[in-house]
């Protein structure tokens, strides 16, 4: 094999704030590797892939697999919170394989490229913003050296010629290089690489996924927004760039025919954003009759019912909206740049269009007080979505977010509980951690245990599997509560 890519040990439970949450599902696909995969192997390199929460696999697990499988580049994705687990796994690759060239990449890469390689930890190359074309850069690269990890690593004038990495020098001093420019046309990318993932393992959390089996999709990259509290920018930007509605609908139709996926969960960060694609989108799963039901991410100011009905008559079935919060005030601290108007409005216009909403929220915002969350959790229960979820503010590194929380609170450094459901910034508006961590119980208990809310769950049991989804959101409900 020549290349691995490898996305590292994480529980669903470690994501979720350590809460016990039992088997009922969460396990996302690392998408950007398949994307890399396909885009290596087109270029005639042999790539595998090791989704290790998937698979359940510790990284002891993990150092026996490239053992067995003598990969010559180990290619590694990480968020925030998993960082300090692939830094582990860097530090066994160096020590059991020498030889193997280990290359970072990932959200936590791209927003802080010189503290990820500060130490000696393994990590040999660092890739930041889209991977596919810098990777590629590399690996050819490395080719040319004879696959010679300290020849190619000590060809400080070769590296600086690629652009979109960091490494260290001669002198164990870390360079940046320029920014590679963006992949303006995707429809030149191939599909991502579902077959090298174990798609038969992916399974959303309840409230995301109406049939099985599901699989996820990216359509668009990039988003024109500027929420204070989103890394997302620091690897797609704010440019617009998407794939042809006909090309992604193909791609739905193979999938629906090689895996029988009755359902797509796009996790595009705003699927929304450019309307006249939408409804070329929509419009081409209407006339093709591809017939699956899918879930995306949007915006308030991007939708209204006109083209919520078109989607719903597409197939969609539920949308996750950012509502963060239920004072505007503290909205606009967060630069969320919409309005409880229009939170109300769009609210009503997607039930009026019949499609489901997930709503998010945010607990302990900057300038927010117990007795403001509660008033966002009473603003929850108003809209009556048909499901809430409550994070806690985190504030992620190289977002305008985390420089405001240095100023209004006390913030934590240990990446490894950057996960949305552990406290790790604390706005002078509350006393401490456990004063945080008792607001979202509140706010889970008065939203989900509910006379309401639960009688209408109940008035929607249409099967089996309705009922076993039920289950699982009770599960983590209570996870959340206790």
């Amino acid at each position: 094999m020549d290349i691995l890519l490898l996305f590292p040990p994480l529980s669903v439970d470690e994501r979720y704030g350590n809460r016990k949450l039992g088997d009922v599902g969460g396990h996302l696909p690392p998408f950007g590797l398949a994307c890399i995969a396909s885009y290596i192997r087109e270029h005639s390199f042999s790539v595998g892939i090791v989704d290790a929460p998937a698979e359940n696999m510790d990284s002891g697990q993990v150092l026996d697999y490239i053992g067995r499988h003598q990969p010559r580049v180990i290619g590694i994705t990480a968020m925030t919170p998993q960082f300090q687990r692939t830094v582990q796994i860097a530090k066994g690759i160096s020590e059991r394989f020498p030889g193997v060239l280990t290359v970072i990449g990932g959200h936590h890469a791209s927003i802080m490229p010189d503290k990820t390689l500060e130490e000696n930890n393994g990590l040999d190359i660092l890739v930041y913003g889209e991977g596919e074309e810098t990777f590629l850069e590399i690996i050819n690269k490395y080719k040319e050296k004879g696959w010679k990890k300290e020849g190619f690593l000590n060809d400080t004038e070769s590296l600086r010629t690629i652009d979109g990495i960091a490494f260290r020098d001669k002198d164990n001093n870390i360079k940046i290089n320029k920014s590679r420019k963006q992949i303006e046309d995707l429809d030149s990318l191939p599909s991502p690489a579902w077959d090298l993932l174990p798609v038969e393992k992916y399974l959303p959390l309840p409230n995301q996924y109406l049939n099985k089996p599901v699989i996820h999709m990216v359509s668009i990259r990039g988003c024109p927004f500027d929420c204070g509290f989103c890394s997302n920018n620091s690897v797609f930007g704010r440019k617009i760039r998407a794939r042809s509605p006909e090309r992604v609908v193909e791609d739905i139709k193979y999938v629906k025919s090689k895996y029988n996926i009755k359902e797509i969960s796009f996790w595009d960060d705003t699927m929304t954003v450019n309307k006249k694609w939408l409804e070329r989108f929509c419009n081409c799963l209407i006339e093709n009759k591809v017939n699956v039901t899918w879930t995306c991410y949007s915006r308030v100011d991007t939708v209204n019912l006109e083209i919520l009905k078109l989607m719903k008559k597409a197939g969609c079935w539920n949308i996750f909206y950012g509502y963060e919060s239920g004072n505007q005030q503290l909205l606009d601290n967060i630069n969320k740049g919409i309005t409880l108007e229009q939170i109300r409005n769009v609210n009503k216009w997607t039930k009026d269009a019949g499609i489901e909403v997930r709503a998010s929220f945010m607990i302990a915002l900057p300038g927010e007080t117990p007795e403001l969350a509660k008033k966002t959790i009473d603003f929850a229960i108003e809209l009556e979505p048909e499901y809430a979820q409550f994070s806690i503010t985190t504030p992620y590194p190289g977002t305008k977010l985390y420089e405001t929380a240095k100023q209004s609170g006390k913030l934590r450094d240990d990446f490894s509980k950057y996960n949305m459901w552990e406290v790790v910034y604390v706005p002078y508006g509350y006393k401490d951690e456990e004063e945080i961590l008792a607001v979202e119980k509140l706010a889970m208990r008065k939203f989900y245990f509910r006379f309401r809310f639960i009688f209408e769950k109940v008035k929607r049991v249409r099967s089996f599997e309705d009922i076993r989804r039920y289950i699982n959101g009770l599960k983590i409900a209570i996870g959340f509560t206790t």
